[in-house]
């Protein structure tokens, strides 16, 4: 008999863990962003001021099912009147890419990508993703898994850069690795207004995808399934018109 009771309540702690996880995903987050008045030099550094007093997205979580994960991420948003910033800072003890070009597939790789959506009303978006060789992969789509071809589309005022604390190499031993990336406000075409006005919405998305020592697929609003390209999952983008002091 105790070892069913035990057995029971194995199962009954399971199913809480999971209700929890789909609980905290059905509420998609939302990020407030503040808007910078000094300029921000891409370099991947994050030693501007603003990025120590714009608050951080909040925690990554495994994208399949909304559950907790021990690789640490954060990210943070600024924006200006022609760029939306984005910070990413990934622990990380082996980092690892091979592609070192634009518009390969690096998300089978190690990645952070950032998905942006206008206006839930247009279903395109854009996909942003760069590894820690500093390689950027910049999509159009016209909707769901619907991109333009990769080659034919590249922004042509995007700014990224990545600092690396270790080597990329595969090998064991490495602390994590920076990005910052500067989106052009106006390749976000379907954005009801460019500037934005306080106030204004868009959805978004960040992920990291990890490799080594293990594969893992991290979200800022997990889709809850193995596919990053779920919108109606995105969180939300508040443009606040707040100045970051």
């Amino acid at each position: 008999m105790s070892r069913i009771l035990s057995t029971c309540w194995l199962l009954l702690l399971a199913a809480g863990l999971c209700s929890s996880a789909a609980a905290q995903a059905a509420q998609k987050p939302v990020y407030e962003a503040l808007k910078t008045g000094a300029a921000i030099q891409v370099d991947g550094r994050l030693d501007e001021p603003v990025w120590s007093v714009v608050p951080a997205v909040g925690p990554f979580r495994q994208n399949a099912n909304g559950q907790s994960s021990e690789l640490e991420t954060e990210a943070r948003i600024t924006y200006d009147d022609e760029f939306v910033y984005f910070a990413f800072r990934c622990s990380d003890p082996n980092v690892w890419s091979t592609r070192g070009k634009r518009d390969m597939h690096l998300w089978e790789e190690e990645v952070v990508e950032a998905f942006i959506q206008g206006s839930p009303a247009h279903p395109s978006y854009i996909e942003l993703e760069v590894n820690p060789l500093g390689a950027m992969l910049d999509i159009y789509l016209l909707d769901i898994r619907k991109p333009i071809p990769y080659e034919s589309w590249n922004s042509s005022r995007l700014k990224w850069a990545v600092q690396v604390d270790g080597t990329v190499d595969g090998n064991p031993g490495d602390k994590g690795w920076t990005c910052e990336i500067a989106l052009p406000i106006e390749d976000v075409v379907t954005a009801p207004n460019r500037p934005p006005k306080p106030g204004d919405r868009w959805r978004l998305n960040l992920y990291r995808g990890d490799s080594k020592p293990a594969r893992a697929g991290l979200a800022w609003s997990p889709t809850m399934r193995p596919d990053f390209h779920v919108p109606s999952m995105f969180g939300e983008l508040v443009f606040t018109g707040r100045m970051a002091k």
